[in-house]
């Protein structure tokens, strides 16, 4: 059930990306694909597999972040799908319209779910 929940969330978020968005190469798809499947990864992730491969992805992530001040996957895929290169990645976070609550939502995502594995792992 985990793995339907999972393939069901990633359908939903790259579907719903992909109804409002064009990408000009398979290149630029075929990455496109990957950061959502990953997206939904670091956030559903300790919630439906909880492990700590996923505590310890999901901190590199956000030092990636950090030190980048942007997803590098979100950079390389903007250039091949043709994109402006501001242009954010479009996650639910995203399409849910978090981001009004603050810029930065997914590190305060982020940091909740550091937490939460973490609680997970030592309970």
């Amino acid at each position: 059930m985990r793995y339907i929940i999972f393939l069901l969330v990633f359908l939903i978020q790259y579907l719903w990306d992909r109804i409002n968005s064009y990408c000009l190469t398979i290149k630029g798809e075929i990455l496109l694909i990957l950061h959502h499947f990953i997206s939904v990864y670091v956030f559903l992730g300790g919630i439906l597999f909880n492990s700590k491969y996923h505590l310890i992805f999901i901190i590199i992530i956000l030092i990636h972040w950090i030190t980048n001040n942007r997803c590098y996957l979100t950079t390389i895929t903007n250039k091949f799908c043709g994109y402006n290169k501001e242009k954010n990645f479009e996650d639910l976070i995203y399409k849910l319209n978090f981001r009004k609550i603050n810029k930065n939502i997914h590190y305060y995502f982020l940091i909740i779910l550091i937490l939460y594995d973490i609680y997970y792992l030592i309970k």
